[in-house]
């Protein structure tokens, strides 16, 4: 299992700092090429926006595994522990079936394009490529959600957890 876990860490870190990286220097090329020679590469918008859409997917799932997604806790710090580990439990079992809604209406849309043969306009790369960051971002999201609500199981006994202390719960400096 940890094999696992650090394989897609690796995965997901390496693709989003590439797609990152060439996106980068995709656009500064086109931006110099535009204005300093007065010549436009015409497939390179394309392909900057398809690898931002799949930097956005695989960032997400960085940002699941980080716990680094915008959260509204205001009314979950006064809840109990126990009362925010459940709630952590449920948001977590919800996050799951909307990255599986997620993955099945994306699979849907990939099988779609292509049975229609459907190809991206300036560079005749096949539609499904962009269109796969959908049900692979979910998946990996999926993972982790998994991984996140596997953890809040274990630690359910114990005084962890990964929402803020309400007022009476913080320590007193």
């Amino acid at each position: 299992m940890q094999k696992i876990n650090h394989f897609l860490n690796y995965l997901e870190e390496y693709v989003g700092v590439a797609s990152l990286i060439f996106t980068s220097l995709l656009v500064f090329v086109q931006v110099v090429l535009r204005y300093v020679f007065n010549y436009s590469l015409s497939w390179s918008e394309e392909i900057a926006r398809y690898l931002i859409v799949w930097f956005v997917f695989i960032g997400s799932s960085i940002a699941v595994r980080e716990k680094a997604h915008a959260t509204m806790d205001a009314l979950v710090t006064y809840l109990p522990i126990k009362g925010k580990k459940i709630f952590s439990i449920i948001a977590n079992l919800i996050s799951i079936v909307l990255c599986v809604f997620l993955i099945w209406s994306g699979s849907g849309i990939v099988t779609s394009v292509i049975e229609f043969g459907s190809v991206t306009p300036s560079t005749g790369l096949p539609m499904f490529i962009p269109y796969l960051a959908i049900p692979v971002g979910a998946s990996l999201m999926a993972i982790r959600f998994l991984q996140l609500l596997v953890q809040d199981i274990k630690s359910f006994r114990s005084e962890y957890t990964m929402i803020p202390p309400s007022k009476e719960e913080a320590p007193k400096l």
